[in-house]
């Protein structure tokens, strides 16, 4: 069902280079690092092969396109490009309807606003519309800048 929308074909297309692994038949040393234990399993890793990001089983098309901003994100992240982390994390945050994955999206949106200004300001200017958007959230639980 997800890998079957032409929307999700051409973002993972054009954005990424997929891999598909089995865990019953493709040799273990290459699956083991990987920390694999359920299928399916989408990893986002980055240019030296380190998981950046991992998400288990399947999902509908718009999540699964929402899914592919958070791991681009934590790529990008991870490598400190924050302009490119706070455009995809944020994209997903805001976007409307709201994304199950929008509390998260708000969690690292902060992080990489952080990250790149190393205000404390603008980390709890962003964190605060999180915690008044999604307050029953783990991630507004995460969000507390003492």
């Amino acid at each position: 069902m997800t890998f079957s929308d032409e929307r999700v074909r051409a973002a993972v297309e054009q954005r990424f280079v997929p891999l598909s692994l089995d865990l019953f038949r493709d040799p273990r040393e290459w699956l083991r690092p990987l920390g694999v234990i359920w299928t399916p399993t989408l990893l986002f890793l980055d240019r030296r092969g380190a998981v950046r990001y991992r998400s288990p089983d399947f999902l509908p098309p718009g999540l699964f396109l929402d899914l592919l901003d958070l791991g681009e994100g934590h790529v990008a992240l991870h490598w400190a490009h924050f302009a490119d982390a706070t455009r995809l994390f944020e994209r997903v945050a805001t976007r409307e309807p709201v994304s199950l994955w929008a509390p998260e999206a708000h969690y690292w949106w902060g992080v990489a606003v952080y990250l790149a200004t190393r205000s404390r300001e603008e980390l709890d200017r962003v964190w605060s519309v999180l915690r008044a958007r999604f307050p029953e959230s783990i991630w507004a639980a995460r969000a507390v800048s003492d």
